[in-house]
């Protein structure tokens, strides 16, 4: 093999040595002429398969088996199921419904009345794409005699876990789990109080790795518990254990009102950060949160928390029931909502919250209200009364665009009030959704009457773009299966639309054109000229 010799002096022979050829002022003395040839294009292009016919200057969504789609937007119909009571039910109270994932069947738990017993009960029930119900499972009894706080289903554990206000006098903090299969059925883990004491409001959830840990916050008007458990599970519910260390005072300050109500564990795992969250009674019509946030260490019963921060809001009216607020992970952040307020909050770069977002001008007639989250989206539905029309049921759609965090974050109401039925809901409302026939079934309790349940497919724009799969521009039209060449950051792409601000920021669009405002999609590029947009690098 030969040498090469480096001559600082004489950097052309050094380059012809080396075979380079892009140009002769790439390797140019310091102070010669900077006017490089040769280089190649700017930007980065990749060729992939098109799913679905792609047009040149469009903008692009990278699928999960590699391929590529133009971005669309879809218009999805309203489709309102009819009711559904469980069968010789006179009364049914607030409880909770869980999407179980793996059977792909909704799971629910609340205290109902029937052939005159009043206890807590479990169920399951199918819907189809035509948003009618089945009941797959009738009620079987679960748990203790009181009212059912919160549910969460795992699919690492397949189990739906539930929290209770168990017994009466005194009204225990307990949980147990839940399992269904089709081959074994429903079935239900004896219950495991948390604490001897009077300590109803609270709720748990699962956290931590592969759901390796459970945490349940719960309490009375004057004093605040959080536990950590481990669940040992058998081959159904009814074979499951749960073990914990003991409990711990959750630590968060005193608040200025009279009791405190409706506590909430919300877990953060991109962050591994918890929320401790409870709402401070002043007034019927104000509740103020109060929470503390912090790190966990160690995993099941041997987990402690350790506080980083609190804080105490002091522009909230109402409350959110406890096991209602919930973290989001297709947003990174768990939405707060009281019935007319929403609000976001973060945990990425710490604590933060959003301001408040004013859903509607009052409140319902009583207390019932929750939202869920449409999968794979930035879109969140809001069900509760109507307070401008006798607070009868319905929904609202609603566009969640986040922002660095959740103080930067922003709320659109895309649609809504639109009725479900006419039926107040009494207190608790409790709804989950399915994405294999893009519905929810929505729980209605009323005032001394059986419940009713709904499937329902909210009218809305539905699009196959998410706030991180788009990828860049098509550079030429392509067939269903054809090979399009996709521009990357930094290439020059030409947008359909053209009629662009040179220097403006524009935004992708759910419909494959692109914006100058931000719907949460991401940042498209920066215009050139009038019909060029150098493609940036996602914010």
């Amino acid at each position: 093999m030969g040498t090469i010799t480096f001559n600082p002096d004489d950097l052309a022979a050094t380059r012809t040595a080396l075979g380079l050829t892009i140009g002769t002022d790439v390797l140019a003395p310091n102070g010669s002429a900077a006017n490089l040839t040769n280089l190649p294009a700017s930007g980065g292009t990749i060729d992939l398969t098109a799913s679905g016919a792609v047009t040149a200057g469009k903008t692009l969504a990278l699928n999960t088996n590699g391929t590529v789609s133009q971005i669309a937007a879809t218009s999805v119909t309203e489709v309102i199921g009819s009711s559904y009571s469980p069968t010789n039910e006179t009364a049914g109270e607030g409880g909770f419904v869980g999407y179980n994932t793996t059977a792909d069947v909704f799971m629910f738990v609340n205290r109902s009345t029937i052939s005159g017993s009043n206890i807590c009960r479990a169920s399951v029930l199918s819907l189809n794409s035509s948003m009618a119900i089945t009941e797959t499972e009738a009620p079987i009894t679960c748990g203790g005699s009181g009212a059912v706080y919160a549910v969460r289903y795992s699919a690492v554990h397949d189990r739906l876990l539930a929290h209770y206000q168990n017994g009466g006098s005194p009204y225990e903090a307990s949980i147990n789990t839940i399992s269904y299969s089709v081959s074994t059925g429903l079935d239900v883990d004896g219950t495991s109080n948390l604490s001897g004491s009077n300590l109803p409001y609270g709720s748990s959830i699962f956290m931590g790795t592969s759901d390796n840990t459970i945490a349940s916050m719960y309490g009375n008007t004057s004093n605040l518990y959080l536990r950590f458990g481990g669940l040992t599970t058998g081959s159904d519910a009814s074979l499951d254990s749960y073990a914990s260390d003991g409990e711990s005072d959750a630590g968060i300050s005193t608040g200025s009102g009279s009791a405190r109500y409706y506590h909430t564990p919300i877990w953060f795992p991109t962050e591994s950060r918890l929320i401790l969250l409870t709402h401070w009674y002043h007034s019927p019509t104000d509740y103020r949160v109060r929470l503390s946030y912090g790190s966990v260490s160690g995993t099941g019963g041997s987990a402690s928390f350790t506080e980083i921060g609190e804080d105490a809001w002091d522009d909230s009216d109402k409350f959110d029931y406890a096991g209602h607020v919930r973290y989001n992970s297709d947003l990174n952040r768990a939405i707060w909502f009281d019935g007319k307020h929403l609000r976001s909050l973060s945990m990425n770069g710490g604590y933060n919250k959003s301001s408040l977002f004013e859903l509607q001008s009052s409140y319902p007639s009583v207390d019932g209200w929750c939202l869920a989250a449409i999968p794979g989206t930035n879109k969140i539905v809001c069900f509760g009364g109507d307070a401008a029309d006798s607070s009868k049921l319905s929904y609202w759609v609603v566009t969640v665009t986040t922002g660095t965090n959740a103080a930067s974050d922003s709320f659109t109401k895309d649609s809504g009030p639109n009725q479900i039925s006419t039926d107040v809901p009494y207190y608790n409302l409790t709804a989950a959704y399915s994405p294999d026939v893009d519905g929810f079934i929505v729980r209605v309790p009323l005032n001394s009457a059986a419940s009713k349940t709904y499937g329902v497919r909210v009218a809305r724009t539905s699009t196959n773009v998410t706030s991180s799969n788009f990828i860049g521009f098509a550079s030429n039209s392509a067939s269903d299966g054809g090979t399009v060449t996709v521009q990357l950051p930094g290439a020059v792409a030409t947008p359909t639309q053209g009629s662009l601000t040179v220097g403006t920021k524009y935004y992708v669009k759910n419909d494959g054109t692109i914006g100058t405002s931000d719907d949460g999609y991401g940042i498209a590029g920066r215009a050139a000229s009038s019909t060029k947009l150098i493609v940036e690098e996602r914010a």
